[in-house]
């Protein structure tokens, strides 16, 4: 009998925690932001200018239209405010549901907010359990950031998808940027010091907004990522381009892809190698109580295009060709390192590995580093190039 009562008040009891769906919302209710910009407000009594991508699931999903008019995929919304809190609570009433920030895919910063400093803008994305922090963060370059979510894109319907596959594949392909997501830029943010990818429109900025660009086999105007934004104090202070973002990624062991181009007897730039390979490896060595950076940089490649006759069937050449090779990968990585130590900006991390090698020293010049230590630590390179095939050749093509 006992038993019985037990099994009873035990089968009851788990009743209590069966809540159900007690918190659930209809889909159809629902207002699913694909994107967030943040621009400055012009007005004096607000200080953020906040934009969101809703998706619209009837033209994104598929399904028939029937005779519907078709409409776009997305719409954005805009409201203003002193707090960002504020400026996305404005849009609620101009929203056709409930805003729903869990599956945001990017947040795109503008160069006025970045300038001004950006130390407390996550302060309600990381308090708030709506957002997950797993979205990328993009600097809006020579546009207002709203623009960038309205430039309607033709092979992704979504224009947030699309930014977040040009920086996915621009990184893994090119080399030149870093994909930093909400949650690390946050911690960047502790240090003050750290890189950005940027994105802009190419082309007619005012036709990206308009459905016909869509319907142009060449659009009038399209997004593409471009350039790495430099933080100090949390501020916007320079852009990296070309050789210093690349020496960026090379320091930062962000590098998976690349091309780099080789200058041949005959002609400049004239040698294309396929960087498919790379690790970067980073020591430091304390010498008289000053830490002394030592970059340790293993690449592999293969020949990818020539444009005068090479032979390749000697070991002399690429041998030849390996030690360009390191000059190039070299040449890249001293540029950024000049440009850090005379911004007197550690972005690239080096503070780290400092205090991890020697935490009683790092103690000692933690708050000198980045103005007084950093601009003056001797920095080594040490590069190691291989070519590990030439292609489904050996001979030049031509003679």
């Amino acid at each position: 009998m006992k038993r019985n009562i037990f099994l009873i008040f035990l089968i009851c009891s788990n009743f209590l925690f069966l809540a159900g769906c007690w918190d659930s919302r209809e889909l159809q209710k629902l207002s699913i932001i694909s994107g967030i910009a943040i621009d400055k407000d012009d007005s004096a009594e607000n200080r953020y200018l906040a934009t969101i991508q809703i998706i619209n699931p009837s033209q994104v999903s598929g399904g028939e239209q029937g005779g519907k008019v078709q409409a776009t995929p997305v719409r954005t919304f805009s409201g203003s405010g002193s707090t960002l809190a504020e400026a996305l609570r404005k849009i609620s009433p101009m929203a056709p549901g409930q805003l729903f920030y869990p599956h945001i895919q990017v947040m795109i910063l503008s160069e006025e907010v970045a300038t001004e400093g950006i130390q407390n803008l996550f302060d309600l994305i990381e308090r708030d359990s709506n957002f997950r922090l797993l979205f990328p963060v993009l600097i809006a370059k020579d546009t207002p950031a709203k623009n960038i979510l309205q430039v309607t894109t033709s092979l992704n319907p979504i224009p947030s998808d699309s930014i977040v596959d040009n920086l996915e594949t621009s990184q893994s392909e090119w080399g030149e940027y870093i994909s930093v997501h909400a949650d690390q830029l946050i911690e960047e943010l502790k240090g003050g010091n750290f890189v950005v990818s940027g994105v802009q429109i190419k082309g007619e900025k005012e036709q990206g907004n308009k459905g016909e660009n869509i319907q142009q086999i060449s659009p009038a105007a399209s997004i593409e990522i471009g350039g790495l934004s430099l933080f100090k104090d949390g501020k916007l202070e320079n852009w990296l381009e070309q050789n210093e973002a690349r020496g960026t990624t090379w320091i930062m062991d962000e590098m998976k892809k690349t091309i780099l181009t080789l200058d041949s007897d005959e002609k400049k730039n004239a040698i294309a190698i396929e960087v498919n390979r790379a690790q970067t490896t980073i020591k430091i060595k304390i010498k008289k109580n000053q830490p002394i950076i030592n970059i340790f940089v293993n690449a592999e490649g293969t020949i990818s295009e020539t444009l005068v006759p090479v032979d390749l069937s000697h070991s002399a050449k690429i041998e030849q060709l390996e030690k360009q090779m390191e000059k190039e990968i070299k040449k890249e990585i001293q540029l950024t390192v000049e440009l850090a130590q005379k911004e007197k900006s550690d972005f690239l991390g080096f503070d780290e590995y400092v205090n991890i090698k020697d935490k009683k020293l790092w103690k000692k010049i933690a708050d000198t580093w980045d103005e007084e230590v950093f601009p003056e630590v001797q920095v080594n390179i040490n590069v190691d190039a291989y070519i590990r095939r030439t292609g489904m050749r050996m001979n030049p093509s031509s003679k």
